[in-house]
């Protein structure tokens, strides 16, 4: 891992103590530190997906949706990471590579549009569960829980917790950015320092 980040330091640059890397090396050292980052991947998928099953499991709400697409991407992210284990040349690297910033690029897109979805389409639910959850809590009510069917939402209501949601998806856009936005990043990098060595 250091020797590659000393080997995209000193790329361009002539240096007589700097040591001279095979194409085979440089391919190793990026398929290394590719494979590296995928763990990382799953670490913070799996992350991800056990905060949301907490989420559904006090919501009274299996989310059977995000649980189904985070399937088929922990599948996809394990299929293409044998593919960059096993990957015998920079071409199928890259190749794999590319493929895995896809399907980063595209879950995160659409596990951020679903988030979305469902605030629009469940706003008035979510604003009734908000306001009883606000008034349970205020008042320490633990014996007898607010029926959220019950209570009507003010427009101040509509506002409050439409506030409150622009924050949190503002919160998951930089959550996501930190996490599935790094990797893409750092992916990038090994693709095209993978295509400095394809042209050499």
């Amino acid at each position: 891992m250091e020797e590659l980040e000393l080997l995209k330091k000193d790329w361009n640059k002539e240096s007589n103590g700097f040591k001279d890397y095979s194409e085979t090396e440089i391919h190793e050292m990026i398929k290394h530190q590719s494979i590296s980052i995928t763990k990382t991947l799953f670490i913070i998928g799996l992350i991800e997906i056990m905060l949301w099953a907490v989420y559904g499991y006090f919501d009274g709400e299996f989310p059977y949706i995000r649980m189904s697409l985070f399937a088929v991407f922990f599948s996809l992210v394990v299929y293409l990471y044998n593919k960059i284990k096993t990957g015998e040349n920079s071409v199928s690297l890259m190749k794999s590579i590319l493929n895995l910033r896809k399907v980063i690029f595209g879950y995160a897109g659409i596990s951020f549009f679903l988030i979305l979805f469902m605030n629009i389409m469940k706003f008035d639910h979510y604003t009734k569960d908000f306001i009883a959850g606000f008034r349970d809590g205020s008042r320490l009510n633990h014996y007898h829980k607010t029926n959220p069917e019950t209570l009507t939402p003010e427009l101040i209501n509509y506002i409050i917790f439409g506030i409150v949601v622009i924050f949190t998806m503002y919160l998951m856009y930089i959550i996501y950015k930190k996490t599935y936005g790094k990797i893409l990043i750092d992916l990038q990098k090994n693709y095209k320092e993978l295509s400095k060595v394809e042209e050499n």
